[in-house]
């Protein structure tokens, strides 16, 4: 008879307590079989950085100015400026060239701040590296279209529009690589 009451007891437990279920279905409209994509603010997608700029520029100058005049002695003069053939001239030339080259290559996580009236995204971040004690940091900003956004939720730098790179780095290493207050000082002067 215990056995009938305990499996009693325990059937009115059971039926008595709330019951709560949970579907399958996500009403956010994302597939259950593929990753997340970035797709409003506050989500975060991985861009790629590729990034290689060179530039150039050449300039050369020549000016030239010339005075000249031939003295016919007459009698007077003969005797005063004999082989007198004075004669000026004045030439400038310059040139310059300037040549500059940088690459970067990295990933960074940014963040969408923005969606744009076009349904564009403004996107934002900040990488920072300390390694040695040489803090090195990418700062990236730009908008994206969101087709342009990869299945894996990456997308290529060369995507962006409006985009501003900027690395920077701070250190033993950097401070040796910038000019001394002497070194300012005379280039300032000279």
């Amino acid at each position: 008879m215990s056995r009938i009451m305990i499996c009693f007891l325990a059937i009115v437990l059971f039926t008595t307590l709330p019951l709560q279920g949970s579907s399958l279905w996500q009403s956010d409209g994302s597939s259950l079989f593929s990753d997340p994509i970035a797709r409003g603010e506050g989500d975060l997608l991985t861009v790629v950085i590729r990034e290689n700029a060179e530039a150039s520029h050449e300039a050369d100058t020549e000016t030239g100015q010339g005075l000249g005049f031939e003295l016919n002695p007459g009698v007077f003069l003969s005797t005063l400026f004999a082989g007198l053939s004075p004669s000026y001239s004045d030439k400038a030339e310059a040139g310059g060239r300037t040549q500059r080259a940088g690459s970067i290559v990295g990933e960074i996580t940014v963040e969408i701040v923005e969606v744009l009236d076009s349904g564009n995204f403004r996107i934002e971040g900040i990488k920072g590296i300390t390694v040695d004690g040489e803090h090195q940091e990418i700062e990236l900003s730009g908008m994206i279209r969101p087709e342009d956004i990869e299945k894996d939720n990456t997308i290529e730098s060369a995507r962006l529009a409006d985009v501003n790179i900027s690395y920077t780095g701070s250190g033993v290493v950097a401070d040796k690589q910038r000019p001394s207050i002497l070194e300012w000082l005379l280039n300032w002067i000279f």
